[in-house]
């Protein structure tokens, strides 16, 4: 299962197209984490051709870790954190993200992404977007709007 996991990975990255070179990196907090720490076994070009969502990154850098990327989990953080600002998907599991992603990637105020979380948790997962636009105190056009962003 593990060389299956290994050949699946080094697949994507060598038919991705680079994206970035490590000279153009954005400025930010997890700059360094994500130069120092995931360059110790392959390029940068290959692993940021991809815009992910959050939890993707967070996947990711949990694989990685796992496989021997050396950090401490505040590292971990910042480094999603990083990935995602700046090489992120403006997409969001309803089902599993924090409200504050839900506010972010729908541009919603956080009363409305909390009300999403609170129904979620009594309710259970949504299904589709109409069911989240339903959530008393959630504004119908707002989700409606931003349904591309809204993932299951």
């Amino acid at each position: 299962m593990y060389n299956s996991h290994v050949r699946f990975w080094v697949l994507l990255f060598s038919l991705a197209i680079p994206l970035i070179a490590q000279d153009d990196l954005p400025e930010g907090k997890g700059k360094e984490t994500l130069e120092n720490t995931c360059t110790e076994c392959h390029g940068l070009d290959k692993a940021l051709a991809k815009l992910r969502t959050r939890e993707n990154w967070q996947s990711i850098a949990v694989l990685m870790r796992s496989r021997g990327a050396t950090m401490s989990d505040d590292e971990l953080k910042t480094l999603v954190d990083y990935l995602f600002q700046n090489f992120g998907k403006d997409e969001v599991n309803v089902n599993k993200a924090p409200a504050k992603e839900i506010e972010t990637a729908l541009q919603i105020p956080l009363k409305e992404a909390a009300a999403i979380v609170r129904h979620r948790d009594a309710n259970g997962p949504f299904k589709e977007w109409q069911d989240v636009a339903k959530v008393a105190g959630v504004d119908k056009a707002k989700i409606e709007a931003k349904k591309d962003r809204i993932a299951f």
